[in-house]
């Protein structure tokens, strides 16, 4: 969309001359007048003249801040452009031309999403429906309500991300919309499918739709969000169909680099170097991954610094650089937390500037209440003192009350002040307490995978498998208390994210020889608490273990398998791989090893039930709860 923008501007540049020729028409028309009916010509033609040469040069100069926090916007250096944007919001030209400040407005809205800074963005785009809506502009008013639904999808609000898609679905089927916004529209609609609703074949649909429309003059932004949603797809759908998933990210790559929009290729580059490390090729995610992670670290690009460095973490942890993989872990950390401070400054501003202005209304307010009381009391006292004689008396002792009831107001507002105050104290601190609490969790049991490793090293002669054993299931909560302290506001955890990173993490600790374990994980919808996420964590370490250690160099190529569905209030897990199975009877199989003693007793903290399902290749568990 960023594109239709600058040819806005390059529409509006085409015309510059003309439109810089109409106040020297104006100043003449002005100047034939003054003429006419008055000999000092000479005077008023030097100042016309200089304001003629100041109005151009203005326009000219606002027309290049314009089009430089555009680019700069598009690149991902939000610092710069915000310093621009302070200057446009101020300028008279911005002011008085309402294409030019649409324009504006739309870019600052994609800055301040990307930011977090909801509300900002929010604001930029209801003054362009505002605006639109008056001028009955249909084409941009559905380019609009596409625009709210992508900024409810990027604060995960399903309900009115479709219900404004909806809206810009009644406008499109109206006719008379622009080609470029209707391929947007349906870029959009089929990342929140993605996002949302997950159905491979609506969201290819969406996708294929969208690029039957679109077109290089004005879409190549959308081509490329495209590209990388069916990459994304693709990977999660198609996962050995490498050479497809692997086109469509480079396809997106090519256009977003080619138009420098760095920070949307850090974002594709991070979904890349993932698939290429569930894939099992993680020497290639880092060669990807690395000049990405400088790039994003001199432009403070928080939000996929934190991504990328938790990826690279992982891939580090596997192959045994512990100090590096913990440095990243850290950095991961600082990220979030410099992301959400910024966020947090601007939150505050906000917040104090609407309670400064509620405050200052609701003074006014009580003061035009109480300067209407006055005026009566008054009144009634001039009354009484005519009728009763005793007008000195009656104002003294009213202006006494009055000034009273004044001062306990201030001191009880001072002390609800004072009171939410020390409440807002309160709740951060217990929030920074969490994470932190969280986060030493996880550095303890680090540790001490650390230390059995280390003990494992001194003990040629000791059982390895027994070590391996252990630290894995000590890892295995560790990640867990890692992804409680990485996420904002809710303490359920992402399982889809945590076995992704469970799998990978036990494969290289067991792994033989240079293979790879390919996997599937279709569990998006599946967040559980901690209570919850520890014991099904475990349980999912055991199985993946002992899928590993009995496998075959065929078994293991074909992988594992986990999906996840509801069924009225109860979440069923089911787990499959392709390997000799487990000797024995019963649903559960063999009893007797440390490995399922430890399934059980987790299956009995969890109050599931555990059963081994028929299969005629491999092992395939059901877990209900």
């Amino acid at each position: 969309m960023k594109a239709h923008s600058k040819r806005k501007i390059t529409t509006y540049l085409n015309f510059k001359k003309f439109y810089l020729i109409l106040p020297s028409i104006f100043t003449l028309a002005t100047l034939t007048s003054s003429i006419s009916t008055s000999y000092n010509s000479n005077t008023q033609e030097e100042s016309l003249r200089k304001e003629i040469i100041e109005s151009n040069t203005e326009t000219e100069k606002t027309l290049k801040n314009l089009e430089r926090a555009i680019e700069l916007t598009d690149y991902g250096n939000y610092k710069e452009a915000s310093n621009y944007y302070q200057i446009l919001d101020t300028s008279a030209v911005i002011q008085s031309n309402d294409s030019l400040r649409m324009v504006m407005l739309e870019s600052r809205s994609f800055m301040n999403k990307v930011l977090q800074r909801f509300s900002k963005s929010l604001e930029d785009l209801l003054a362009m429906l505002d605006y639109y809506t008056k001028q009955n502009d249909m084409n941009n008013i559905a380019k609009t309500e596409t625009l709210l639904a992508e900024f409810y999808r990027a604060r995960n609000l399903k309900e009115l991300a479709f219900k404004h898609l909806g809206y810009a679905e009644e406008i499109i089927a109206q006719g008379g919309v622009d080609p470029c916004n209707i391929a947007y529209w349906f870029s959009r609609r089929a990342a929140c499918e993605t996002q949302f609703q997950p159905n491979t074949d609506n969201i290819v649909f969406f996708c294929n739709k969208a690029l039957e429309i679109s077109n290089t003059e004005c879409s190549s932004y959308t081509e490329a969000l495209i590209y990388n949603e069916l990459g994304f797809t693709y990977g999660h759908t198609e996962f050995d169909n490498e050479e497809k998933v692997i086109s469509y990210y480079k396809k997106a790559l090519e256009i977003l680099e080619e138009s420098n929009r760095m920070r949307d290729v850090a974002t594709v580059i991070h979904n890349l170097t993932t698939y290429y490390a569930r894939r099992g090729y993680f020497d290639k995610a880092l060669e990807e991954a690395a000049p990405i992670i400088e790039l994003a670290e001199t432009n403070n690009w928080h939000g996929v610094l934190e991504d990328l460095y938790l990826l690279k973490m992982t891939i580090l942890y596997g192959f045994g650089r512990y100090k590096e993989a913990y440095d990243l872990s850290r950095k991961s950390y600082l990220s979030k937390v410099q992301l959400m401070n910024d966020q947090y400054a601007i939150d505050v501003e906000e917040l104090q500037a609407v309670h400064d202005k509620e405050l200052a209304e609701k003074a006014l307010k009580e003061a035009q209440i109480k300067a209407e009381a006055n005026e009566r009391a008054l009144a009634y006292t001039v009354v009484s003192s005519v009728l009763l004689g005793a007008s000195t008396l009656t104002v003294v002792l009213l202006f006494l009350r009055v000034r009273r009831k004044n001062q306990q107001l201030n001191l009880q507002q001072a002390a609800i002040e004072s009171t939410n105050e020390q409440l807002s104290h309160s709740l951060e601190e217990k929030e920074l307490l969490y994470r932190e609490l969280n986060h030493r969790v996880k550095n303890n049991l680090m540790v001490l995978s650390g230390l059995i490793y280390l003990q494992q090293e001194e003990d040629p002669d000791g059982n390895n498998e027994l070590y391996t054993a252990l630290r894995n299931r000590i890892q295995t909560m560790a990640i867990v208390h890692e992804k409680l302290y990485g996420i904002n506001s809710s303490k359920n955890i992402n399982f889809q994210d945590y076995l992704e990173e469970l799998v990978p993490l036990v494969f290289n600790s067991l792994k033989k020889g240079n293979g790879h374990m390919p996997f599937t994980i279709q569990c998006k919808a599946l967040f559980l608490p901690i209570d919850k996420a520890i014991p099904l964590a475990l349980i999912f370490n055991e199985l993946i273990t002992n899928s590993i250690k009995h496998s075959t160099p065929q078994s293991l190529e074909k992988g594992i398998v986990i999906q996840c569905r509801k069924e009225n209030n109860l979440t069923i897990i089911e787990y499959s791989d392709f390997g000799p199975g487990i000797k024995g009877s019963g649903q559960s199989g063999a009893t007797g090893s440390m490995g399922m003693r430890i399934i059980k007793l987790m299956v009995m903290q969890l109050k599931a039930t555990l059963k081994r399902l028929p299969t005629h290749e491999g092992l395939s568990f059901e877990i209900r709860f």
